[in-house]
């Protein structure tokens, strides 16, 4: 039925992408000069633009980087496609994941409850600022046969000394299985600004996401699904005939993220440089609300707390934050060619915190101080240390060193050795919450982490290995209930980034080893991707052709489960996932800045088994296509 039916607008489609190649080779006229922008300089056909990470209340010395103008990842839209992702989901784009590499590192300060939508919603640390002269715009847009859309828009732009970045993210996915759709948007916005005597500067950003989820809680009985007969066409095309967990769960989520920073670089009156004080504010909202109508099923377990037919939980949670410090360097200052530098800061944050169910008024105090040198022009030091005063926080400590050798600056090369320890509180949720299925106040030992890696870079290839040693770690059983251990568990990690570029050839690997000694921190003991493009040109070199293809597989291990009701994955030994092998192909075309594609994904689903299952009791999509194009503007 849905392969059926898509079959001849498949085809269609392909056809229409190869005129749209051809239509925009006609239009490019032959022998045409490059342009000249607003800055009277010349805009060639991929015109360089830099970008860095938006600096926060703990900024370092900006390191920028190009934006990358090739065409490889250009059919990898989805954030959980890309190579240098290895997660499990909940089997289509914009629901909940979770790494599979297990990391962590705790921020500094009060966290309510830590989200699993990290590569979808956005938080000003993941923002970017640019280096553009004029402006800058990408826009992405795919289709996904039938019913998923995905978009992006981002456009910067330089203004009299002011630069401004919009953002605008989103996705719509009915989904293949009952009740199971998605609607999804991000939007983001930031400036900077500086006087032209950089005496005064300022920075400003917001996010909003917002998401309403229909969530299934999964499948019922996954082994009707995995074990099925591919002979059996009701089945295998009418995905509605599987029972799930719900019928009419909903999950509705906004965040709202602002910050400001205004700072003063002091100078003397014969031009001497005494340092930067800078106050950034900091408010964050969150709103969480989960309803379901249907309480007969596994995940409730005739477990009431307030409604035996209806659930109606909701979390809201207010923060504000106020942060002086005082610093040798700006926010905006790049690393530089220095042979010899030495920067640090120091300061003091402030943090209030009003939330509702569970109920929370806190206030909390903390002290950090940073630094980062460059000596004998090959060695780069760095060091952070934080500690919280009052409240939830109270005597949470954190401590980072590290130290990059730079081998040859050309060929980035350099190894990086680097050794954290985090002393925290638990997310709030997991010491008190109160809903309708779930209850507890409890009072834990504070976390201890200790990590400890090293890294050697060249070309960007990067292999790493990385130690943790996670004392009294906190996490949910599968009875939804959180715990502690009392023992240590230390996990081992080996990881290899592998860009491979020719004149025509690419390859991009991602892989990774691991190694836990305890059962509730699971991980599996491979999982790696393999994508793989080869790149000509076609009608006398003025279109780019590409077809490409990339693997994904990790070895059997007892993922973590996923509990919609509280937004948080949980600790299983029941279902085991993985030993499956995902085949992914795209064709893609580029004429100048626009590039056209299509993308086929699991296309080997039913021919190797059904077991395509990242999450336990959450299918991954069967074999799929998706249309897209991407098109970069420049001024």
């Amino acid at each position: 039925m849905y392969y059926k039916s898509t079959k001849y607008k498949t085809i269609s489609l392909f056809i229409a992408l190869i005129l749209c190649g051809i239509f925009a080779y006609a239009q490019e006229e032959k022998g045409a000069r490059p342009a000249i922008d607003s800055s009277m300089a010349l805009s060639p056909d991929y015109l360089p633009t830099r970008h860095a990470a938006f600096p926060t209340f703990q900024y370092y010395p900006i390191r920028y980087t190009g934006i990358d103008t090739t065409m490889y990842g250009i059919a990898s839209y989805d954030p959980l496609w890309k190579i240098q992702n290895l997660y499990q989901s909940l089997g289509i784009n914009g629901q909940a994941h979770k790494n599979m590499v297990f990391v962590e590192d705790h921020p500094i300060g009060f966290t309510m409850i830590t989200l699993p939508y990290p590569l979808y919603f956005k938080r000003i640390q993941d923002l970017d600022i640019y280096d553009v002269k004029t402006s800058f715009t990408n826009i992405d847009f795919t289709y996904g046969i039938l019913n998923e859309y995905d978009f992006e828009a981002t456009h910067a732009q330089h203004v009299r000394g002011a630069d401004f970045v919009f953002n605008l993210d989103g996705a719509s996915n009915a989904g293949y299985f009952i009740h199971q759709g998605i609607n999804r948007l991000s939007l983001s916005l930031s400036a900077r600004y500086e006087t032209p005597n950089r005496r005064y500067g300022f920075l400003a950003a917001y996010v909003f996401n917002h998401a309403k989820f229909s969530e299934n809680g999964g499948l019922q009985l996954s082994n009707d699904f995995t074990d099925r007969n591919p002979r059996d066409t009701t089945i295998t095309y009418d995905l509605s005939s599987f029972p799930v967990m719900f019928s009419n769960g909903q999950t509705l989520i906004n965040t709202h993220a602002g910050q400001l920073t205004n700072y003063l670089n002091i100078h003397s009156k014969k031009g001497n440089y005494y340092g930067t004080l800078s106050h950034t504010l900091d408010i964050n909202y969150t709103d969480n609300h989960f309803t379901d109508y249907d309480l007969n099923n596994l995940f409730y377990v005739n477990r009431y707390y307030m409604s035996t037919d209806t659930t109606n939980d909701s979390l809201r949670c207010f923060s504000v934050a106020n942060t002086l410090q005082w610093a040798n360097f700006s926010p905006v200052d790049t690393v530089g060619d220095q042979p010899y530098f030495i920067r640090f800061a120091g300061g003091v944050r402030h943090e209030y915190v009003h939330a509702t169910q569970p109920f929370c008024s806190d206030n909390s105090v903390t002290v950090f101080a940073r630094a980062t040198a460059r000596l004998f022009r090959v060695w780069e030091l760095y060091g952070h240390f934080a500690y919280s005063f009052f409240g939830y926080t109270q005597n949470d400590a954190q401590a980072r060193v590290g130290a990059r050798f730079i081998i040859n600056q050309k060929h980035s090369n350099h190894l990086d050795l680097e050794a954290s320890f985090y002393r925290y509180s638990p997310d709030y949720i997991f010491s008190h919450y109160s809903g309708n299925n779930n209850l507890w106040d409890k009072e834990w030992k504070k976390q201890n982490t200790f990590k400890a890696g090293v890294h050697w870079s060249l070309y960007g290839y990067r292999l790493g290995f990385n130690f943790y040693n996670l004392g009294r770690h906190v996490f949910l059983d599968n009875q939804f209930e959180p715990m502690q251990l009392e023992k240590a568990v230390q996990v081992l990690q080996l990881q290899l980034l592998a860009p491979v570029r020719t004149k025509h050839f690419g390859i991009d690997a991602q892989m990774a080893l691991q190694h836990s000694t305890n059962k509730a921190v699971t991980v599996p003991l491979f999982a790696g991707k393999i994508g793989a493009a080869y790149t000509t040109r076609i009608f006398k070199k003025r279109l780019r052709f590409q077809v490409g293809i990339d693997l994904f597989y990790n070895t059997p291990y007892f993922a973590d489960g996923y509990n919609p009701i509280i937004h948080q994955f949980y600790s299983q030994q029941f279902s085991s996932v993985g030993n499956y092998l995902y085949l992914n192909a795209h064709i893609a075309m580029r004429v100048k800045r626009i590039s056209f594609y299509v993308r086929g994904g699991n296309l080997i689903a039913g021919l190797m088994s059904f077991r395509y299952i990242t999450t336990p009791g959450y299918p991954m999509q069967g074999r799929n296509f998706e249309v897209g194009v991407n098109w970069k503007f420049y001024d």
